[in-house]
């Protein structure tokens, strides 16, 4: 593997592979005058091969070294991955965080930030493992802090963090949540693995390897490394957002590929392939003749389900396909399979547009989420202040309070005639606006027609 001035070479751990290596190496200097450096070059051996340790490190003339090493600023390890690897990425937060100090920055101010940058940063390392739920944490941590506080210490939590990675037509701030953004970017990989991609060197291995004699669908999820095993546990959530199209039969396995609507049959009938004559690893192509099925007898009962409900064959290929517009796999749709949905909420369109001003979106944000408060602050303090509202002085008189609480009735029906408001709450009037943007227009053109 090599990128830029990096290079990896892989070899079998005794003397004469190591001792081809250097051989090749040394061929490559004689032709083209490169010559590598055995101060900046290690050799790192594996466990297994520490009793050789002395006559490999002899042999190719290199230092010794010792996992984890970064290469392309992610660590490259042979255990699971801990928190401790993943301090370099908390570092990169913090350092970033600690350069905006000094800045007045408002919370749309902040949340672009989060969005542009800091998300930005954790993608680069979502992309490469499924991180540690630990880590995630610490990281949720950083960013909510910097959200609400910003480099400061004051401040507190107004927003549930869970609400404010939901999407604004959701009534979130549309941050990515870190959880489901690394599980649907560590998919992307699995989808390769799925559509059998063997242009990928690493796809290639995984076949000649991991899935040897069976499937993705069916590979043991305790088995392998700690990394394989953590990306087993993703097929089941994509496998609901796969459609799979049968044809001619030879790419897809009969026992250990979903092609049937019962999800892999081996699963189902772990006896299938002795009572159906069939081999374990058949492929679909043994039970079709001229594009028509054509099993054997079955005779056992427990299997006869299988027979029940057979998928259409069509002409060509068999097809995997993203259950998409255009069938091919995308990060956004894989992002939704991984995350809690929430209900719509009507008033989203009041904090989406072009012409949104985005400091002014999130204050009204804030005040429909009964976060604002205006008069709070002075209750607490020496000041004389009348915090309750003069009609209802059982309520508190804050902004959350203008938009939730009851419209009098003396002045409701001079709000419904000459501002146009249709409901007896100032909430529900901006839920009414939401759902009909014509009415913005409509109330404007009343409170203005004076002036014309």
């Amino acid at each position: 593997m090599s990128f830029a001035d990096d290079l990896l070479l892989l070899c079998k751990a005794d003397v004469q592979s190591v001792s081809l290596l250097r051989w090749g190496l040394d061929l490559l200097a004689s032709l083209s005058g490169l010559h590598t450096n055995p101060q900046k070059s290690q050799l790192i051996i594996s466990k297994a091969a520490s009793g050789l340790r002395d006559s490999l490190l002899e042999t190719l003339g290199f230092q010794e070294g010792h996992l984890p090493v970064r290469y392309l600023c992610l660590p490259l390890i042979s255990a699971r991955l801990s928190i401790a690897y993943c301090q370099p990425l908390l570092q990169k937060i913090d350092s970033c965080i600690k350069g905006w100090e000094g800045v007045q920055l408002s919370f749309a101010g902040r949340v672009q930030l989060i969005k542009s940058v800091l998300v930005s940063l954790e993608v680069y390392w979502a992309m490469g493992f499924i991180l540690p739920k630990g880590i995630i944490k610490e990281m949720i941590k950083r960013l909510r802090t910097f959200l609400w506080k910003g480099t400061s210490s004051s401040g507190y939590l107004k927003v549930a963090w869970e609400v404010v990675c939901r999407p604004i037509e959701e009534g979130g701030q549309g941050i990515k949540d870190i959880f489901a953004l690394n599980r649907a970017l560590m998919s992307k990989h699995l989808w390769a693995v799925i559509k059998q991609d063997r242009t990928s060197i690493w796809v290639d291995w995984i076949f000649q390897v991991r899935l040897r004699d069976c499937s993705i669908w069916t590979a043991k999820d305790y088995k392998g490394a700690w990394g394989w095993r953590k990306m087993l546990t993703l097929r089941h959530t994509l496998l609901s957002h796969i459609h799979f199209r049968v044809g001619d039969g030879t790419s897809s396995s009969l026992w250990h590929d979903p092609w049937h609507t019962l999800g892999p049959l081996i699963i189902k009938f772990p006896r299938g392939p002795q009572m159906t004559n069939t081999g374990p690893l058949d492929k679909l192509s043994m039970v079709m003749e001229d594009g028509q099925w054509n099993w054997p007898m079955i005779t056992d009962i427990a299997c006869l389900e299988i027979t029940h409900m057979f998928p259409p064959i069509s002409e060509g290929q068999d097809i995997i396909s993203w259950k998409s517009n255009d069938g091919s796999f995308n990060t956004s749709t894989a992002y939704d399979l991984f995350r809690l949905p929430g209900p719509k909420v009507v008033w989203s369109s009041l904090l989406l547009g072009p012409f949104k001003i985005p400091k002014n979106c999130f204050i009204l944000w804030l005040a429909i989420m009964g976060r604002l408060s205006t008069l709070d602050k002075p209750c607490f303090t020496t000041q004389t202040v009348t915090a309750f509202c003069v009609r209802m002085e059982s309520q508190r008189h804050t902004i959350t309070f203008s938009l939730h609480a009851p419209i009098p009735a003396d002045v409701l029906p001079l709000s419904d005639s000459r501002y146009h408001f249709f409901g007896p709450t100032v909430i529900g009037n901006v839920e009414f606006i939401g759902r009909h943007p014509d009415g913005v227009e409509s109330m404007w053109l009343m409170q203005h027609s004076d002036l014309y």
